[in-house]
């Protein structure tokens, strides 16, 4: 069974994750908040996303993706029904 996308995060990323979602995900925000450089940021956010884009398997973990949004209450279940939905009809 391949990794699931969030298994690759670590400790650290889950916690800029958090904070980058508290803040909008607005990078400039984040920079306010935290006191971190925006092109500092910048940069972690774009590491993450190598990283992320070179382990996930691509869209046959989008449901997977929808659930751990519904689990952690970001997202409700009826709203990932409706967008799985319109993935699937957008795959035929």
């Amino acid at each position: 069974m391949s990794k699931k996308w969030y298994e690759a995060l670590d400790q650290e990323d889950v916690i800029f994750l958090h904070q980058l979602a508290q803040a909008d995900f607005k990078l400039s925000k984040l920079s306010v908040e935290t006191g971190m450089s925006y092109f500092v940021l910048k940069k972690r956010m774009q590491k993450l996303k190598l990283a992320l884009s070179q382990k996930t398997p691509g869209d046959s973990d989008f449901k997977s993706y929808l659930d751990l949004l519904v689990e952690q209450r970001i997202l409700p279940q009826s709203i990932a029904d409706v967008l799985y939905q319109k993935h699937l009809e957008g795959l035929e």
